[in-house]
């Protein structure tokens, strides 16, 4: 990755935060002269938690589309890191030390059913990131909220310039193998069975829902045919297509 653009992106958060921070500070300092209208439970309190969470994640969302690899990127999830903490923060302000109400909103949620695949399992990371901004903007903790977001932007950024996990390079393995099923996850302990028997290194570089990446070097008395042939015929998978893709780089 390059360091240009690493760098880059940090000097453009860091304008960011302290933007935000200069704005804060001077909301801060006006709030006294509104008297109650900011208040818990008032609608001033709601802006100010749902414009907070906003604020926290846009560089999130932002750092996301700058260092998510194309072929992995995911529209919606950038949409929804952006508007899901800002409905958390409204929602814990109404349900805020009412339990009746809590028990309640449980209630609703049950009931309706969200399903939505992934199409990176990393991407889960940031859901978890806007529900937690979502809940220290609805509990006004946003220094909390600040401090998860610039130490969880801190670490993206240095996984993406030092490419920490980054597939094994061309001189280590020879091949890449890539197997596609209806649900890869349960298919990898099948297909590391018989990587065992017709390779002499292998690794997983990638999970993703519908498909597994392995860099593979093949034993000398072995064969790629031999290799996708056992893939495809595993009895106890759902395999819909392998290849072997040599000089994998």
């Amino acid at each position: 990755m390059s360091e240009r653009r690493a760098f880059g992106l940090a000097i453009r958060l860091i304008g960011y935060y302290l933007a935000l921070a200069v704005v804060a500070s001077l909301v801060g300092r006006s709030l006294p002269q509104w008297g109650g209208s900011f208040e818990t439970r008032t609608p001033g309190a709601a802006a100010i938690a749902m414009l907070g969470a906003l604020s926290l994640m846009c560089p999130v969302a932002w750092a996301y589309m700058r260092t998510k690899p194309k072929v992995r990127y995911d529209a919606s999830l950038v949409q929804t890191v952006i508007v899901l903490p800002v409905v958390i923060s409204g929602v814990v302000l109404i349900v805020r030390d009412s339990v009746a109400l809590a028990f309640s909103l449980a209630g609703i949620v049950a009931a309706v059913r969200f399903r939505n695949t992934l199409k990176d399992t990393k991407d889960a990371v940031y859901i978890f990131l806007a529900i937690a901004v979502g809940l220290a903007a609805g509990v006004q903790s946003f220094a909390v909220g600040l401090v998860v977001t610039v130490i969880f932007l801190a670490v993206i950024i240095v996984l993406w310039r030092f490419d920490v996990g980054a597939e094994p390079a061309v001189e280590t393995f020879r091949g890449r193998l890539v197997v596609e099923a209806a649900w890869a996850p349960g298919l990898e302990p099948a297909v590391a069975s018989i990587l065992d028997r017709h390779a002499k290194r292998w690794k997983l570089v990638r999970s993703e829902p519908t498909a597994l990446t392995f860099a593979v070097q093949l034993l000398r008395e072995a064969n790629a045919d031999a290799l996708l042939a056992a893939v495809r015929d595993e009895p106890s998978s759902q395999v819909t297509g392998a290849r072997f893709e040599p000089h994998f780089s």
